[in-house]
């Protein structure tokens, strides 16, 4: 099973949409073990309580279908993120990566200067549209369910993205 640490917005997204009578998180939390920082619950679920993708959150974190955690002390890593000035969701998301139970797992954000800081951290990360083209090409998800998931999330990203993803898939 895959092991994925999704920041704020890709777990918005995937309990915010809804694809073959299942929210996008249940599609994914089939094949993937999800963790979550502990700042990314309070974002989502306690900021955010009165929106309905917070408790479809936070029910499957009650389930513990998703896993929340803390991220390691990591001062010298923590330097170098707090010098962009990200999220503090977005930054814990990354220190989860240096967890001694999440060393093989992918980052999943949907913010691209998180993206090129982790690139620039050499951590595993993924925008939420590749991990679903990812899944179709390990076996792990079905093509036309992948396509209708894209179709679904589509307001959430670029059109070049989305399109792109839907070229990927149909191949």
């Amino acid at each position: 099973m895959k092991k994925l640490i999704l920041d704020a917005g890709p777990l918005i997204t995937s309990c915010r949409f809804t694809t073959a009578g299942q929210v996008v998180i249940d599609h994914l939390l089939a094949a993937c073990d999800i963790t979550i920082a502990s700042s990314v619950r309070n974002e989502v679920v306690v900021a955010g309580q009165r929106y309905p993708d917070a408790q479809v959150a936070q029910q499957r974190i009650n389930e513990a279908s998703i896993s929340v955690m803390s991220p390691p002390v990591d001062r010298d890593m923590e330097a170098v993120i707090a010098v962009y000035g990200l999220g503090e969701g977005e930054q814990d998301s990354m220190l989860l990566t240096r967890h001694s139970d999440l060393m093989d797992a992918t980052l999943v954000l949907d913010d691209h200067l998180a993206y090129l800081v982790s690139d620039r951290l050499a951590v595993r990360k993924r925008f939420l549209l590749d991990v679903i083209a990812d899944l179709v090409r390990d076996g792990d998800l079905d093509v036309q369910l992948a396509l209708a998931i894209v179709e679904a999330i589509r307001s959430r990203y670029p059109r070049a993205f989305v399109e792109h993803t839907l070229l990927l898939l149909k191949r």
